[in-house]
């Protein structure tokens, strides 16, 4: 099934700051600084403000240098058909990825160790080392 949308990847490359709409509640959110992410905007049934009125939620899928148009298209589409069933898409879409501890016990039984993490400092990162091992 083919999504379509306003926004093209050519368009995507070139587009300045700001929050820019591709249709069905899919935006592609730049930066000043150039760095560039989808969002969807959605309202989940039941769900409302202190006014009473329908609650608009804005939800990540990725930069946009990981996630390509396409992906986020679908990502949006599904979302949105978990916020017309009233299920929460922060909640409801996490357990669709696996946690670390199991991708961990997956990957050693691969022949890749997940490594000490380590801080990194004053930079606050963290950062994991995945080695290699022979079976």
């Amino acid at each position: 099934m083919t999504i379509s949308g306003k926004l093209t990847k050519k368009l995507i490359e070139n587009l300045g700051a700001g929050r820019h709409g591709d249709g069905n509640g899919l935006y592609l959110v730049v930066d000043p600084s150039g760095a560039r992410r989808w969002i969807v905007r959605v309202v989940v049934k039941g769900q409302t403000n202190k006014k009473g009125a329908p609650l608009r939620t804005d939800f990540g899928l990725g930069g946009a240098d990981i996630i390509p148009l396409n992906q986020a298209r679908e990502r949006a589409l599904e979302y949105r058909r978990m916020a017309k069933q009233g299920l929460n898409p922060r909640f409801n879409a996490k357990q669709k990825y696996q946690p670390l501890k199991k991708w961990r016990n997956r990957s050693i039984s691969n022949g890749y160790q997940l490594g000490k993490t380590l801080n990194t400092g004053n930079s606050g990162l963290i950062r994991s080392e995945i080695t290699h091992f022979q079976r």
